[in-house]
């Protein structure tokens, strides 16, 4: 996605969280209290409630986002800035770019982005030829 399209699909907070809420119901919300997996929106308090136990379970929670106080639009800002292009960005460029006050919010939500693009890494196999810099490899 490139930077105009960015501002397309998500220009806004709130188009942020609805699209974050779409794709934590597509993984499933699961009760830390009584492992229920049904659940349902509580739209006054922004978090799923347990059909069961009626334990209320924040849109952040159990995701990188947890514990962070930085808008959703500041975490998409920043996913693209490290997924749109080869090269990295600091996290002192992103805070110069989001315009914020704080370097150390920056830094952990990036540490907390690049775990996580570890993570889903590690999930893949490379498999047939490899493309490294116009350079081909075949695996063995």
């Amino acid at each position: 996605m490139n930077l105009l399209d960015f501002s397309t699909y998500f220009p806004n907070e709130e188009t942020c969280i609805k699209y974050f809420k779409i794709q934590r119901e597509k993984l499933g919300v699961i009760c830390k209290r009584c492992n229920n997996t049904t659940h349902f929106w509580k739209k006054d308090k922004a978090a799923f409630q347990c059909k069961k136990c009626g334990y209320r379970t924040s849109l952040r929670s159990c995701t990188a986002l947890e514990n962070s106080h930085m808008s959703y639009l500041y975490w998409y800002k920043a996913i693209l800035m490290l997924s749109a292009t080869r090269k990295t960005f600091s996290a002192n460029e992103i805070q110069n770019q989001l315009r914020h006050e704080k370097y150390e919010p920056i830094w952990n939500m990036l540490h907390k982005i690049r775990i996580v693009m570890g993570k889903r890494d590690s999930r893949y196999k490379l498999a047939e030829f490899i493309e490294i810099d116009e350079g081909f490899f075949l695996k063995q």
